[in-house]
This record gives structure tokens, C-alpha cells and sequence, in this order.
């Protein structure tokens, strides 16, 4: 047996399967979209975030001591031997000068000064290259005291003067350090010892 449906009937069926078929789609698609706009801005946030973080790996990091150091133009002191007069040779294969030391060539002042980070490093720096003969507080051993107001040369009052001191050497024990330490650590060495200095200053005996 065979069935036959009417014309009318069969378009009103049709027409209720495709109503039904758009309005799944379009639900769907309601219901999704949210989801996806969120899945994309997430995406994008850590793409955004991806992108600033590999900026910020891409700069030079600087230590926490580092300090913007200007360079002054014009040309460099003439530093010269305490003890013999000599200028003073700065090849001492120890590398190129940092900022600082570019810096400290053209005023004579040094930079690591009141820095607190430098100074302790200096003393680290003390420590060990200096502290045999000077004392482990520059109180004096072999070498002469460095914390109290006596100079055994004058000039060391002065940064200058004391760098060329230290670089070139001066009398008896206290040979050159050139080559020995750089002029970068000298500077923190310096920054250290000056530090003593800002304090009260006990009285040479």
C-alpha cells in the first residue's frame, strides 16, 4: 500500500524542518559567540603580554647600583706618579674603562661616592686586596691607617690623589696596584675609604 501525501502537507512539513534547522543555527551561534569573543580577547591579553615581556628581555638590565653616569666632554686630567711625577700609564690589560672611570679621567672626582651599593662593594674589593697591610677597618697594620684625618701624602685628600696613590703606587710597601686590580675597583675601593672619612674622623695618633 502505497501512501500519498498531499502538496500542502508536504511544503508545511519542509517549511517547519527548515524554520527548526535556522533557528538551531542561529541559537548556536548566539550562544557561542560570547565564548569565542572571550576566548579571543583572552588570547589577545596574553599575546599583548607576551609581546611586553619579551620588550622588557629585550633591554639591557641594569644592576640595582648601576647609576646613570654623564660623561663630560673635554679632555682627560694628567694623572701623574705620587712618588715619581711620572704620568701615570693606564694600559694596565685589565679591559676598557667603564663609565665611571671615563668619568672620574675628566674631573678627578669619583662618581662612586655616597653611593651605598658601590661602597660596599668596595669594601668586598678591600678586603681582599688591601686589608693585609692597611687593617680589616683601614686601621692601620704595615700600611699606614686610612680612617683617621693624617695623610702621609697630601695630595690624597684629594681623589686625584689618592687614585694615583693606589694605581701608581707610593713608598716602601706600598707598591702599584696597576694590573693588579682595575681602576673601576679602585674607585670602589676609594668610595669606601671616603665613606670612613664622612664620619667622625678619629684624630691621628
Amino acid at each position: 500500500m502505497i501512501c500519498r501525501l498531499k502538496p500542502n502537507v508536504v511544503k508545511s512539513n519542509l517549511l517547519s524542518v527548515l524554520c527548526a534547522a535556522m533557528m538551531t543555527t542561529f541559537l548556536t551561534a548566539c550562544h557561542a559567540s560570547p565564548q569565542a569573543e572571550k576566548a579571543n580577547v583572552s588570547t589577545d591579553t596574553r599575546s599583548e603580554n607576551v609581546k611586553v615581556a619579551a620588550a622588557n628581555a629585550a633591554q639591557p638590565v641594569e644592576a640595582a647600583a648601576e647609576e646613570k653616569i654623564v660623561i663630560d666632554l673635554g679632555p682627560d686630567l694628567e694623572f701623574r706618579g705620587t712618588i715619581s711625577g711620572d704620568v701615570l700609564d693606564f694600559n694596565d690589560g685589565k679591559g676598557e674603562d667603564t663609565p665611571a672611570v671615563t668619568q672620574f679621567k675628566k674631573t678627578g672626582e669619583n662618581p662612586y661616592n655616597g653611593n651605598k651599593a658601590r661602597v660596599e662593594a668596595g669594601y668586598t674589593i678591600f678586603s681582599t686586596a688591601c686589608s693585609g697591610c692597611h687593617g680589616h677597618l683601614a686601621e692601620g697594620k704595615l700600611g699606614p691607617a686610612l680612617a683617621d684625618d693624617y695623610w702621609t701624602y697630601p695630595g690624597n685628600k684629594k681623589d686625584k690623589g689618592l687614585f694615583e696613590t693606589i694605581y701608581g703606587g707610593g713608598q716602601g710597601m706600598m707598591g702599584p696596584q696597576k694590573g693588579l686590580i682595575s681602576k673601576d675597583e679602585i674607585l670602589h675601593v676609594m668610595s669606601w675609604i671616603r665613606s670612613l672619612q664622612n664620619k667622625d674622623m678619629k684624630p691621628a695618633h
